[in-house]
């Protein structure tokens, strides 16, 4: 480990954490340097102490690994899935349960006595954050989460878009039915959300053939396919944004189809959307959240 002096060679490190259903998830940043990441023991439904330890022993882990003290870290951003309010409070968690009604930065504070400030941020916007970091976009820039679940969040020039419990809207919530009765539903979204289409499960449960060439000409990836445009063209008169970046698990099933999104998005678009947006396929790993946590953080410093 270096030493005090050796350590203020590196001001400002941004810590990021990743509290997951699964692990803690770590990592330091500082500008364009490459992230250095730790995952922590596995876990499932931990309690807050257990928690509180994970975050403790995985925190030395990465200091070992980069070699840095505690001196070292200028800001601490936190990840976790889950709305919250104003002050970092987690409303609910399904991930992490014990969780629920905890101050994400008081706790941290307590947890890692650094005396530095504690960011709080959902995991889609962490996620943003870390592709907006790799991939810096200028204007207003709107993640799109695909996965299981179909989340999101907006960004103006790095920094996150909140309008409602720490989030800049569910995405994956939006009603694209276009009224028909028969409309697919999700026990969390809803009858006709965004979600119910293009989530993995109603792929799966279809038998999408993921991996074939001809999986476009499924019924249920065509019936997706116009969602996601629907989807698309809702944000674009919501949001206004510049840019539009896919991302998530389950991204590269529907990136081939790109170009035919957007050209269905835009037939006939609204005047009250950008006259001019990109759509694009953006980068994700498990590190993802961590490492926007962390610039978060740096910004809010």
């Amino acid at each position: 480990m270096q030493t005090q002096t050796d350590s203020l060679a590196h001001p400002g490190w941004s810590l990021g954490i990743d509290i997951g259903g699964s692990s803690v998830k770590m990592a330091l940043v500082q500008g364009d340097q490459k992230p250095w990441t730790v995952r922590g023991d596995p876990h499932e439904m931990p309690s807050v102490e257990i928690l509180s330890g994970s975050i403790r022993s995985t925190f030395d882990a990465l200091l070992k690994q980069a070699k840095l003290d505690r001196g070292a870290v200028g800001s601490i951003g936190v990840s976790i899935a889950g709305p919250m309010d104003a002050n970092g409070v987690l409303k609910m968690a399904a991930n992490v349960p014990a969780m629920a009604g905890v101050s994400i930065p008081n706790w941290t504070q307590e947890t890692l006595k650094l005396g530095v400030p504690v960011t709080a941020a959902t995991d889609a916007n962490a996620a943003a954050a870390c592709e907006h970091r790799r991939n810096p976009l200028p204007g207003r820039s709107l993640y799109l989460s695909l996965g299981t679940g179909v989340g999101g969040a907006v960004l103006d020039d790095g920094r996150p878009v909140i309008i409602t419990r720490g989030t800049s809207g569910h995405f994956g919530h939006m009603d694209v039915s276009g009224g028909d009765p028969n409309a697919p539903a999700t026990p969390g979204a809803g009858r006709g959300a965004l979600e119910a289409y293009i989530g993995f499960r109603t792929l799966e449960a279809a038998d999408v053939p993921f991996e074939s060439d001809d999986r476009f000409d499924h019924p249920t990836m065509k019936r997706a396919l116009t969602a996601l445009a629907s989807g698309i063209r809702i944000l674009l008169a919501m949001y206004r944004p510049d840019h539009i970046v896919l991302v998530g698990g389950t991204v590269n099933i529907f990136a081939p189809a790109l170009n035919q999104v957007q050209a269905m998005a835009n037939d006939a678009l609204t005047k009250a959307a950008p006259a001019k947006w990109t759509l694009t396929v953006g980068q994700s790993d498990n590190f993802a959240a961590a490492i926007g946590a962390a610039a978060i953080s740096a910004l809010s410093d």
